[in-house]
């Protein structure tokens, strides 16, 4: 099961207490994924159609328990955008109950944007936007990358729900993907909010919990990366300067050199491995390692003058 999915279920057993969270859910679910027909016999068609189990179940056990509605659930199994299976929830609405659900604005009869009814409490909104993810989100797997996105085919829709973002601090974006306009969120600081915000708990702390062990590989790689860097870097500068002191030696000059240079470059072609702080220690009397580090600088610039002035 994917980490989507995964998050889906989690939501999707989440029934609020309050009334009217359980509205505001129903609200998001039906202005993304409703329709609304009238039928023949002066009856109304309520459809809802998702893509997950655990949301259809969900629709059906909110839309009995807050407006007493009896629904039935569908499967249809045509292949649709690679989904074998989609969901429909369907009742059938007297006038009254037609009435009682009117405020909730059905595509087909209103504006298919967000009723400030339903999400003028701050409890409403996370339950809102509960809804929404149930219906048309989607969130990668940690492991991969972070991302989370809200697709939608209403411009309104979209300006107003990043609104609400906003007022739980979620700078969420708008993006064009072919016909479809998608709410996203990269940052993982933000997409663990929404997480808390929506009530995925267990989702959380799979997210925190990888994003913690993504967080040390990094550091452990860039400490890595750091020492060998640094490890190349004095490798190389002790070759260099075993190469100018041989040569000092093979032109007999060692003899040219002040006593604290020479018993430096004595101790590097005798201790090659050594590093310039164990050098130092050998040293009377010992020097520090910025200390060696200086003299080695003299001693490799006055080494090029003396063999420099050797060729000559």
């Amino acid at each position: 099961m994917s980490f989507a999915a995964e998050v889906r279920n989690e939501l999707a057993r989440i029934i609020p207490d309050k009334e009217c969270c359980r509205k505001a859910e129903l609200h998001a679910i039906f202005i993304t994924s409703g329709q609304e027909f009238t039928m023949p016999n002066e009856e109304y068609l309520l459809l809802v159609k998702v893509e997950n189990a655990a949301t259809a179940r969900k629709v059906f056990q909110l839309l009995k328990q807050t407006y007493h509605v009896q629904a039935t659930v569908e499967i249809d199994n045509k292949k649709r955008f690679k989904k074998t299976r989609r969901y429909s929830i369907s009742a059938l609405l007297d006038a009254e109950q037609k009435k009682e659900l009117a405020d909730f604005k059905m595509p087909l009869n209103a504006k298919n944007i967000i009723n400030r009814t339903w999400v003028s409490k701050n409890c409403c909104r996370k339950a809102f936007l509960r809804g929404i993810f149930l219906s048309r989100g989607f969130i990668s797997k940690p492991e991969s990358n972070y991302h989370l996105e809200i697709v939608l085919n209403n411009d309104e829709l979209a300006s107003e729900l990043v609104k609400l973002f906003s007022k739980f601090n979620l700078h969420a974006r708008i993006v064009q993907r072919k016909q479809q306009l998608v709410i996203y969120i990269k940052e993982s600081e933000q997409i663990v909010d929404f997480l808390r915000i929506a009530g995925a708990s267990k989702a959380l702390l799979h997210f925190e919990n990888i994003r913690i062990l993504k967080s040390m590989r990094n550091t452990v790689n860039r400490q890595v990366n750091c020492e060998t860097a640094n490890l190349a870097k004095t490798i190389e500068a002790a070759v260099r300067q075993i190469e100018l002191v041989e040569k000092l030696s093979v032109n007999e000059e060692l003899g040219s050199l002040t006593a604290p240079l020479n018993e430096i470059a004595q101790l590097r072609i005798s201790y090659p491995d050594a590093t310039l702080k164990e050098l130092g220690e050998m040293l009377t009397p010992p020097l520090s390692k910025s200390g060696v580090a200086y003299h080695m600088r003299r001693l490799e610039k006055r080494a090029r003058e003396i063999i420099g002035h050797g060729r000559k």
